[in-house]
């Protein structure tokens, strides 16, 4: 990983200020502190991505797991299970095979991620650019 250039203060006390506002609307969407928590950030985004990466709208629930990489199996069974319960995630049975379960995102949930997405876009476009000293140039 490159050194990254160092930047202002102001630019980084711009940029906490915009994660806490992002962060705060990630709140306020889903309507829950509950989800507040990173690793439902990960499962989320990581689904979403996943969706709409040209892949099927239908996750194995065993599948899930993984995309929660910092907590245990034991713990996103249980995060897993919070959304479903919450209606955010949808449970079925796998038409293939009854043992196992099927899950999906809500339509509610996907919309949610996307207003996410694209409000944090807009907000850390409020960015100023860099200045050519912080992106290791001379200024002319």
């Amino acid at each position: 990983m490159d050194k990254p250039q160092k930047q202002t203060h102001a630019n980084r006390l711009q940029f906490i200020q915009l994660l806490s506002i992002t962060d705060q609307y990630w709140i306020d969407m889903l309507g829950n502190p509950r989800f507040h928590d990173l690793n439902y950030y990960d499962l989320f985004t990581q689904m979403w991505l996943r969706l709409n990466g040209g892949g099927c709208d239908t996750f194995h629930k065993s599948e899930l797991y993984q995309l929660m990489p910092n907590v245990s199996q034991r713990t996103a069974i249980k995060y897993i299970q919070i959304a479903i319960d919450h209606g955010l995630l949808l449970e079925q049975a796998n038409p293939k095979d009854l043992r196992s379960r099927c899950v999906t995102m809500s339509t509610d949930l996907k919309q949610k991620i996307e207003r996410f997405l694209d409000y944090s876009i807009s907000v850390f476009q409020a960015l100023p650019p860099p200045t050519p000293q912080q992106e290791g140039g001379k200024a002319r």
